[in-house]
C-alpha cells in the first residue's frame, strides 16, 4: 500500500519536500515510462551516472516504491560489478510493461494530502497544498527531486520491476556460484 512505501521513506528520508513525495508517488504509479526516449541515450546516460558514483560497502542494492516497483541504487550496481547493460535492460522492459492511470494517480495524491492534514509527513500539509495547485494546474507531469533532497541523499537509481530484479540478480548470484567451483 502506498501509504506504508510513503511512511517508510519519511522515516528514511526525514528532509523529503513534498516535490519528492509525490516524484515517488509517481513512480510507483507509471514507472520509468517518462524517462526512455531512446535506449542507447539511456544506456549512456547509466554509464555516465555510474561512472561518477563512489559507492559505499553495504548500500541498499533497491528500495520498494509499491506497484511491484523498486528503485535499484546504482551506486550498489557499481560496487557489486553490476553492468550498465543490465541494468539498463531491465529499465527498458519496465517502462514497456508498465502503464498508470492517471485517476489512481490522483486518488493517491488525496491520500498524500490527508497523510499531511495528520502530520504523517515530515512536511507541512500547507507546503503540499501549494505545490499540489501548481502540480494539478500543470496536469500533473513527471517531477525531479527538491535540490535539498539531492543534496541530503545523492539519489542515483532506474526504477524497475521488483520482481524481474529479483529474479536477475538470484541468477548472478547462481551463475557467481558456478563461476567460483
Amino acid at each position: 500500500m502506498i501509504q506504508d512505501i510513503l511512511a517508510e521513506h519519511f522515516v528514511r528520508y526525514p528532509l523529503m519536500e513534498p516535490r519528492d513525495a509525490v516524484k515517488l508517488m509517481y513512480q510507483a504509479e507509471f514507472g520509468p515510462e517518462h524517462m526512455i526516449r531512446d535506449g542507447q541515450k539511456s544506456l549512456a546516460m547509466i554509464r555516465e551516472e555510474m561512472a561518477a558514483l563512489s559507492p559505499k560497502a553495504g548500500e541498499r542494492m533497491y528500495e520498494p516504491i509499491g506497484n511491484g516497483l523498486c528503485r535499484w541504487n546504482l551506486a550498489a550496481c557499481k560496487e557489486k560489478g553490476i553492468p550498465a547493460e543490465d541494468v539498463n535492460r531491465l529499465f527498458l522492459e519496465t517502462s514497456q510493461a508498465v502503464k498508470g492511470d492517471k485517476r489512481r494517480f490522483r486518488d493517491s495524491l488525496r491520500l498524500l494530502e490527508e497523510m499531511a492534514e495528520n502530520d504523517e509527513t515530515p512536511f507541512e500539509a500547507v507546503l503540499l497544498d501549494i505545490f499540489l495547485i501548481w502540480y494539478r494546474d500543470k496536469n500533473c507531469p513527471s517531477v525531479h527531486h527538491s535540490d535539498t533532497y539531492k543534496n541530503a541523499y545523492h539519489p542515483a537509481y532506474r526504477v524497475v520491476s521488483q520482481k524481474k530484479l529479483k529474479d536477475y540478480l538470484a541468477q548472478r548470484r547462481e551463475k557467481e556460484k558456478i563461476t567460483k567451483i
